[in-house]
């Protein structure tokens, strides 16, 4: 290891004693890099950068430039020997960024690219994350500071890490007005929407999604991406608490042309049609989830197990005007003592109309003025009807026009 240090020592050395003119010397420093590069000699290239680096060494005039040079060639390196090098780089520069802050840069860009191609999806963020783009000698541009920002959360949310990424897309909030590239504020708006559904949002998550799968942005999104988006649209919505919120999500869902070629369509109608859903029914669904979508509540039940708790009692509700709690929770699969705490904070949450008699022990849906609230609805149907008819007469025209 000593004589193979001596003889890079003794190589600058030669080149700068035997060079008197600066710009042959950094040709030859050019040569010696890229010889080193182009042999995969990681060993020696470690050592130059030890020689560049070292707090007490000659070369300190030489160091900028040289590492500059490895920095711009490293992405002609295996990714094993890119890793091994650029970690060595950059634990050698730690402390000293200030003054390298460029050449880090690079060299955590291209690490964080082997994280990912690696599966190190925290270990990529967590290289990125090091890069002060808000400082140094370098400004970046909102767009700059946005791309990386956005990056990153995007990184920790592949690991789940939906706290790590809302960090980072806060942070892109604060930029992404001045910027006015439309994919990455696409894709910052996705990257928002995937860290409420990581932390169980699911209405929220719902909303975003579905405002998400109409962008098609004059052709920009692919139809394929739109359609992953109206999925996870649909997904949310069906795991979003029962009430009037999710409601209109699932009205705004089932209105979209395309929403009978999504996965577990027959689950959303039947929420939409308020229609009671047997848990034999959803076991398809359940395997499709993600870990965060099956994680166990406070009380022990998943998210998908109240979410079809809340919509059967809500379903209940626009069949029977009232019910007994023990038959209540016969309808839902549970204990009665069970069945009354769901419509208990249903009802205090305002996500359901009625009552509980604690003496008689029924509850009591107040549906209101039945005959009015199925004018309404058979309204709505047809209003939603002619809305596609005129957009599709709109549409029918227009091609003949061209």
């Amino acid at each position: 290891m000593a004589s193979s240090s001596s003889s890079i020592v003794q190589t600058l050395n030669a080149i700068v004693t035997e060079t008197s003119d600066a710009n042959a010397r950094m040709e030859k420093f050019t040569e010696l890099v890229g010889t080193l590069v182009g042999n995969h000699d990681i060993p020696r290239l470690k050592e130059l950068a030890d020689c560049m680096l070292a707090e007490q060494t000659q070369f300190a005039l030489f160091a900028r430039p040289i590492l500059q040079q490895v920095t711009e060639k490293m992405e002609q390196l295996r990714n094993s020997e890119l890793k091994e090098l650029g970690l060595h780089i950059l634990d050698q520069l730690r402390g000293r960024v200030v003054s390298f802050e460029e050449e880090d840069f690079v060299i955590r860009e291209l690490l964080a690219n082997v994280f990912q191609a690696e599966g190190e999806w925290s270990e990529a963020a967590k290289c990125l994350a090091a890069i002060n783009l808000e400082a140094g000698s370098r400004c970046r541009t909102p767009q700059q500071k946005a791309e990386k920002y956005v990056q990153i959360a995007q990184y920790y949310l592949e690991d789940d890490d939906a706290v790590s990424a809302d960090t980072f897309c806060t942070r892109a909030a604060m930029v992404m007005h001045e910027v006015q590239d439309v994919p990455l504020n696409l894709r910052f708006r996705v990257c928002h929407a995937r860290i409420l559904d990581s932390k169980r949002r699911f209405l929220d998550a719902a909303s975003k999604y579905c405002d998400l799968s109409q962008q098609a942005l004059g052709g920009q999104v692919d139809e394929g991406d739109l359609l992953k988006l109206l999925q996870c649209a649909v997904t949310c919505a069906i795991l979003a608490p029962a009430g009037p919120q999710r409601s209109k999500i699932l009205a705004l869902l089932c209105k979209d042309d395309r929403i009978r070629s999504v996965d577990h369509y027959e689950i959303l109608l039947k929420m939409f049609m308020e229609r009671l859903i047997r848990s034999s029914e959803i076991q398809k669904f359940e395997e499709s989830l993600l870990p965060h979508q099956k994680a166990s509540l406070p009380d022990g039940q998943t998210v998908l197990e109240r979410a079809v708790l809340q919509h059967n009692v809500l379903a209940a509700s626009r069949v029977y005007k009232n019910m007994k709690l023990p038959d209540l929770g016969l309808l839902l699969g549970v204990p009665a003592d069970r069945a009354e705490r769901i419509a208990a904070k249903m009802v205090s949450e305002q996500r359901l109309t009625g009552y509980i008699c604690q003496r008689t022990g029924i509850i009591h849906f107040d549906v209101g003025n039945e005959t009015l609230l199925t004018w309404d609805k058979h309204n709505r149907n047809l209003c939603s009807e002619v809305d596609s008819v005129l957009m599709k007469v709109k549409e029918t025209t227009t091609m003949s026009d061209n």
